[in-house]
């Protein structure tokens, strides 16, 4: 069996063996349901990081029940950015394979967009549409026009398409990642609605993914 493929199926067919014990050990026999528990537990520290996210994603899911779910799609294929607003951390997949998890700032609105400038981060299905450099970008207000000093989007900005995929059906612009000259802000419900992580770390994605040709090919899922 191709090993790539063994890396995904095993650990998901172990946690599901696991847990089969412990339904079997529960209806068998009571007094053995803390250990096997504990079993499950210690299986699970080698699926989940201390974020609670996979390691390594199943091999298959429904991108349609997904969607409906409010769940991640899980792909295998490429690069893949799980984004989950509650926990503020960006995890990066390539092939399905966890590389990497950056803490975030998210929009001050923690929950789900609804409508224009109302400070929340949309949730959804997504993908990247271009990275640019950004160190010289202001930011001007919608409410008051204010401008702000250059920088404050960090040294790269990833164009996330919203305008379809939404889990509420709507279209929005003008969402981003992308790094901050406000590096305190990482970790918290602050931005406009873009996400925020630390510039050092927004640089580093763009080094890892800079060499595809094609930077829509990368998925991006925003999560609650």
């Amino acid at each position: 069996m191709n090993r790539q493929i063994c890396r995904k199926i095993i650990p998901t067919l172990l946690l599901f063996l696991l847990y089969t014990g412990v339904f079997w050990g529960q209806t068998e026999n009571s007094s053995g349901e803390a250990d096997t528990i504990s079993a499950v537990e210690a299986a699970q520290d080698t699926l989940f990081t201390e974020d609670g996210a996979l390691k390594v994603l199943p091999a298959y899911t429904d991108s349609l029940k997904a969607w409906q779910n409010r769940e991640p799609r899980n792909i295998t294929q490429g690069y893949y950015i799980i984004i989950r607003k509650s926990s503020h951390k960006l995890h990066l997949y390539r092939d399905g394979v966890l590389l990497k998890t950056y803490p975030v700032a998210v929009g001050k609105n923690s929950k789900d967009k609804t409508k224009e400038n109302d400070n929340a981060t949309p949730e959804g299905h997504f993908h990247i549409t271009s990275i640019r450099p950004s160190s010289t970008w202001r930011y001007t207000s919608p409410i008051t026009g204010s401008v702000s000093g250059p920088g404050v989007y960090g040294p790269w900005f990833f164009a996330v398409n919203t305008k379809r995929g939404s889990f509420s059906s709507d279209s929005w612009t003008g969402i981003g990642i992308h790094g901050t000259s406000s590096p305190s802000s990482i970790g918290r419900y602050v931005s406009h609605g873009c996400i925020r992580l630390y510039s050092k770390d927004v640089t580093e994605l763009r080094n890892e993914v800079a060499w595809l040709t094609d930077p829509t090919r990368i998925r991006v899922d925003i999560l609650h």
